[in-house]
């Protein structure tokens, strides 16, 4: 292991709490006593266990078995995979060492060095088969996946996975095409394998990376059923690559309603750290609510982690519910996209909605794209407008959440009319970033709510919620 790497995996260590504990270095030495004994052998028992976990370290740094021991060790003993990242690449490099020279490796670092880790990530899924292991969570970039790759085994063609992963690498990547090629073909040649690469060439001549997509990240919270103010928690995310799946669905936890906020915030920076390669320059969150949440202030639950200028959206889970309104949603969703200011007329746009208790009882008013309420979803008034807004299929909705005073309408007016209506979040968005914090009830800025439903970007299907007792065993 490299004098640097060696000096960082070991601060790394250093600044755990558990491994500096009796409790966690005995979890780490059981653990190697069945599957790597011989690296206790020269531990000083008398120790502190922060220095016996640093002796164990340089014990094991030298050989690829035996840091891949510690690092499950690691593993078994925090409950935390990520301490054991950094050992696991360098096991991988350890091993490298023994498949390819100083001078192979030097080269092959360099060619890799500027390639984006996610792009290397969606490479290596292109050239695997459809049913081998996915990537373990140390390939974090191109050099580390490009040396987990040199240990995995022979693909069915007989082609070394490492130089598969180089040729689609190649072809995705221009201006290092002919070198990555051209290194390929000498280890090829050193290894017997030149017909292989050169049908795997052949196959991956036409590949093109996925363009990249928005990211999305979802956040749908269910009423419980069992528990007053209580929400069962589902979230789903896409990166900025476009990836299969598509969609992946985190575990379901149930939240109380004051632990919303500290949740969403948790989930939030915990996707952040996972998805560092990802672009988060046109992220969008979602909140999938049910009418008791709607007026909730959910930008304030993700400002401390992600930029307030993030475009941050309410859903409605009641609209998915009303199946006899889908085809006037997409109806007046279309409208809505092809709008401009000078084609919509919002001179009255603060007129009640069908259903609300001003509405006249001889013919209803114009339908007008966004619907601007009366009084904020929390009171009365508000949610007869919200729900009437809902049935008649209203893709956008705007409030204040606190006083939907003739302010806020000639403030909420004055967004619509300033571009084109499908940037609309986009204007809010900002418009809040730039806010300063206010409580007043008049503050137009902060606390302008917009319900924005796309009918083309909806959830995956939920699996319907039981209680306990009523799940059946197979």
């Amino acid at each position: 292991m490299a004098d640097n790497a060696h000096r960082a995996i070991a601060l790394h260590l250093d600044r755990n709490p558990v491994l500096a504990s009796e409790t966690g270095w005995n979890l780490v030495a059981a653990y190697l006593a069945k599957h790597h004994a011989a690296s206790l052998d020269h531990i000083d028992a008398a120790a502190a266990p922060s220095i016996r976990i640093q002796q164990l370290l340089k014990a094991c740094s030298t050989q690829a078995e035996a840091a891949e021991a510690l690092a499950e060790a690691l593993d078994h003993a925090t409950g935390d995979p990520e301490i054991s990242m950094s050992l696991r690449q360098a096991a991988d490099w350890l091993t490298a060492r023994t498949l390819l020279s100083d001078n192979e490796l030097g080269e092959l670092s360099t060619l890799v060095a500027n390639i984006p880790g996610r792009q290397a990530v969606t490479v290596a899924q292109a050239c695997l088969p459809a049913l081998s292991a996915d990537l373990p969570q140390h390939c974090t970039g191109a050099w580390p996946t490009a040396l987990h790759l040199l240990r995995r085994n022979m693909l069915p063609s007989g082609l070394p996975p490492l130089l598969a992963f180089l040729e689609y690498l190649a072809a995705a990547t221009e201006p290092q095409r002919s070198a990555l090629q051209s290194w390929a073909d000498r280890l090829a040649t050193h290894w017997g394998v030149t017909e292989e690469l050169r049908t795997c060439r052949l196959s991956a001549a036409n590949f093109q990376l996925p363009q990249p997509t928005p990211a999305r990240i979802m956040f749908v919270l269910l009423p419980d059923g069992l528990q007053k103010d209580y929400y069962t928690l589902r979230m789903w995310h896409r990166e900025g690559v476009q990836a299969t799946p598509a969609l992946r669905d985190e575990d379901t936890q149930a939240v109380s309603h004051h632990e919303l906020a500290r949740t969403v915030a948790q989930h939030l920076r915990q996707w952040m750290r996972e998805t560092k390669d990802t672009t988060t320059d046109n992220l969008s969150i979602e909140f999938w609510l049910p009418l008791p949440l709607v007026n909730e202030p959910i930008w304030e639950w993700c400002k401390d982690v992600m930029d307030p200028a993030r475009k941050v959206l309410i859903r409605s889970l009641d609209r998915l519910q009303l199946t006899t309104i889908q085809s006037a949603w997409r109806a007046r969703w279309e409208s809505l996209m092809e709008s401009t200011p000078q084609t919509s007329d919002h001179a009255a746009a603060s007129q009640p909605v069908p259903g609300s208790h001003t509405e006249p009882e001889s013919t209803p008013p114009p339908v007008r794209d966004p619907v601007i309420l009366d009084s904020p979803p929390s009171d009365g008034q508000g949610r007869r407008q919200f729900l009437a807004a809902l049935r008649s299929g209203a893709p956008a909705i705007l409030w204040h959440r606190r006083d939907c005073s003739p302010a806020f309408h000639t403030a909420a007016l004055q967004l619509i009319d300033a571009g084109p209506l499908h940037e609309l979040p986009d204007r809010i968005s900002a418009l809040r970033a730039e806010a300063h914090p206010s409580t007043s009830s008049d503050d137009v800025v902060n606390d302008i709510t917009l319900l924005w439903d796309d009918p083309h970007q909806t959830l995956p299907t939920l699996q319907t919620l039981v209680a306990p007792g009523e799940v059946r065993t197979r």
